[in-house]
């Protein structure tokens, strides 16, 4: 029996466009507020945002994921979670305003608890479009996504900006927060036109809560383990070590949104779909592995390569321990890879707790051994974040083989070429850019050398693997095809 395999032009097309304009626009702004706040305000807010930002994944329970998830998904279930996803978000604000003490008190900075308290309404003015998007999301409407996410940054920016501009200090970065909430509501609530109505199925709500507290829990222990130096030094070290890693993650956070995201957010309902099938899924786990490695890898290696130069053109003085932070985060690109995929693959076929029980140890092992590592200070904080990815592999390749039948070896053939020809671009870029470094300034020396970087990449993986043209063509024809019905009706 023949299965259709799931379109992945057309989602990854929008997907990388939502991507693109969103995070240019954003990181543009986290730049110029970063230079005019400097490094202690710029890591008090981020202390707080880190709070909110691990609280919001508990908030919405898995419900988003599961609605994603859900095989068949009625009118009923979706205005379910529409209440169950905004109650709980009422419930975790309410929460927040009286723990804002509590959170300054934890990281020893009085001036956190205004901040915590302003920030507190995004618990529920986000549930308010969450469910739109995951219904977008789940019919793979990523175009609509795209335009959402570009209008959520430019109010940030048009907040933001000219608030610190005005000397707001903090509360420039608190307003940015805010507006990008609020619009991201509005436009989602713009592109989908859904109203949900007043009912609510305690059954269905039971289902989609048993599923997605297992996926909401692991959310939120993956996002402390991602995050776990950066809580630690805010409670050992202080605001500006936080700054620092911040703004280094920031630069990762860009490249992995622009390199991997796309891919990350098509990756469970492309899978999904093709849960049914054990061949169409390693099949479309092994394309979506090829095409984010080729995509991926070379833009944490060069980065790497040019911490310096991008850290002296972007931040400016006083911001220089950031290229540091860069270089770490850019080690973890391999592991992060390949952990994403796993996760995204053993959720799709249904495993939402076992997703948990992963999560769960790596949270435990890393948080031991970042605590351990304090001594030596925020860097090996993050080092040790870097190690626990690799040392998880294993047994992340285990669950794949258990579940889907997928073995390292097959896995392991799609990123060695562009792993093999990172590696090697990354070493002659920083060779060249050193030696250019004294000479010439740095934003020529990235003019330079990114597109020479580029260029030896491509010629180093085409030399490797040559069917990574054939599997861009096979999405371009299929792009085309797809849109073929449109321009006939």
């Amino acid at each position: 029996m023949s299965h259709s395999r799931p379109p992945l032009a057309s989602p990854l097309f929008w997907s990388t466009a939502s991507s693109l304009g969103t995070q240019a626009l954003a990181f543009l702004t986290f730049a110029i507020l970063a230079r005019l706040l400097g490094a202690t305000a710029f890591g008090l807010v981020a202390i707080a945002t880190l709070v909110i930002d691990l609280l919001v994944v508990v908030s919405n329970a898995g419900i988003n994921e599961a609605v994603v998830q859900r095989r068949v998904l009625s009118e009923v279930d979706a205005d379910t979670a529409f209440w169950a996803n905004l109650a709980c978000g009422f419930a975790f604000c309410l929460a927040t305003l009286a723990a804002a003490p509590l959170v300054a008190l934890a990281f020893d900075q009085p001036a956190l608890t205004p901040i915590v308290i302003a920030l507190a309404p995004i618990f529920a003015i986000t549930p308010l479009g969450a469910i739109h998007t995951a219904r977008l999301t789940r019919e793979l409407r990523f175009q609509s996504i795209a335009m959402r996410n570009l209008a959520s940054s430019l109010a940030g920016a048009a907040v933001g900006l000219p608030l610190a501009y005005a000397g707001f200090g903090p509360w420039a970065l608190v307003a940015q927060r805010m507006a990008v909430a609020l619009v991201t509501v509005l436009a989602v609530w713009a592109s989908f036109r859904w109203l949900p109505r007043l009912r609510f199925n305690t059954t269905s709500c039971g289902e989609m809560v048993r599923f997605g507290a297992f996926i909401g829990i692991a959310g939120t222990l993956n996002q402390i383990n991602i995050r776990c130096a950066e809580i630690i030094s805010g409670a050992l070290v202080g605001p500006a070590a936080i700054a620092f890693i911040r703004a280094g993650s920031r630069i990762a956070e860009v490249l992995n949104q622009i390199t991997y995201m796309p891919f990350q957010q098509i990756a469970m309902p492309t899978l999904t779909r093709s849960a049914h099938d054990l061949e169409t899924l390693r099949h479309t786990y092994l394309q979506l592995s090829r095409l984010s490695a080729f995509v991926m890898f070379p833009a944490f290696f060069g980065c790497l390569a040019m911490a310096h130069e991008i850290v002296g053109l972007v931040f400016g003085p006083g911001w220089e321990p950031v290229a540091d932070a860069i270089r770490i985060f850019a080690c973890a690109v391999v592991a992060s890879q390949m952990n994403n995929l796993m996760v995204a693959a053993i959720t799709a076929v249904g495993e939402s707790r076992t997703v948990l029980s992963w999560t769960g140890t790596q949270i435990v092992i890393g948080g031991l051994a970042t605590v351990a590592a304090s001594r030596w200070g925020w860097q090996a904080m993050l080092m040790i974040g870097v190690v626990r990815g690799y040392a998880i592999l294993p047994y992340g390749f285990h669950l794949l083989r258990r579940y889907i039948g997928l073995r390292f070896v097959d896995v392991a053939a799609t990123v060695r070429p562009a792993l093999v020809s990172s590696f090697v671009m990354a070493a002659a870029v920083h060779l060249g850019a050193s030696a250019c470094s004294g000479v010439m300034p740095r934003v020529a020396v990235l003019s330079l050398w990114l597109p020479l970087g580029a260029l030896i990449y491509v010629a180093l993986y085409l030399w490797q693997d040559r069917q990574i043209i054939d599997q861009v063509q096979s999405m371009i024809v299929s792009r085309r095809r797809s849109k073929a019905p449109l321009r006939q009706g």
